[in-house]
């Protein structure tokens, strides 16, 4: 099996933190759906982007795409397989989220936060908002293959998936042994939410704030927000 590891490891320390922590939850996602932070319109102020959509193969997305989650055809856009969580090192990892119900106010903003229940206690993770439509305006619905399609569901149309999803429409897989239906190329990302985060990750509380991104997310999305 084998993850990505990234070991600029003071490019995490070197982050600058300047916003008041706040509480809230993790969820986890996996709908394929082109994201909301795709559209030049839905962009935080200051941010260049958008954010980074993709073929059905995993290409970059054509012009003129349609979102795969509320179009049919041949020219549709969705996630890219790239917005995988990566492993920092045992206790922090990078990744992407949905969060907050409004995108321009997140879109391409970054943010840190620490579990404060659950397995993941005393691990921290960096998240790129690439969506919006969390759970409430402090849930962080994070990026992790298996991990539930929710209300909306373009992975059939783009791997084959059930008509729900892998596993459960709302929190996906419920074992790590369940990441083996997800195609290979997906697998990864699905283990990391058992064998790195520790468990299901779902309705765990979180202390968070506002922090600059990793120019390995940035590289990753092709949005960049404002400096803070």
């Amino acid at each position: 099996m084998h993850f990505t590891f990234i070991f600029s490891l003071s490019l995490v320390f070197a982050v600058v933190v300047v916003k008041t922590q706040t509480t809230g939850t993790t969820t986890t996602t996996w709908d394929c759906c082109e994201p909301a932070c795709g559209y030049a319109a839905n962009l935080s102020p200051g941010a260049t982007g958008p954010v980074k959509s993709c073929s059905q193969s995993n290409g970059p997305a054509a012009s003129g795409a349609q979102n795969a989650c509320f179009a049919s055809g041949g020219n549709l856009a969705f996630s890219c397989s790239t917005f995988q969580p990566i492993i920092v090192n045992d206790t922090m990892s990078y990744g992407f989220a949905g969060h907050g119900n409004t995108a321009t106010d997140n879109c391409c903003k970054c943010f840190q936060f620490s579990w404060t229940s659950g397995a993941g206690i005393g691990k921290s993770m960096i998240v790129q908002a690439v969506n919006a439509g969390g759970i409430t305006e402090t849930d962080f619905d994070i990026y992790t293959p298996g991990g539930g399609v929710g209300d909306y569901n373009a992975c059939t149309a783009q791997y084959g998936a059930p008509s729900g999803g892998w596993g459960r429409q709302y929190g996906g897989v419920s074992s790590d042994a369940e990441c083996s239906q997800l195609p290979s190329s997906l697998q990864d990302g699905c283990h990391w939410r058992w064998q790195w985060a520790g468990g299901d990750v779902n309705e765990w509380a979180i202390t968070y704030q506002q922090v600059n991104c990793p120019s390995e997310l940035t590289s990753i999305s092709g949005c960049t927000p404002a400096l803070i």
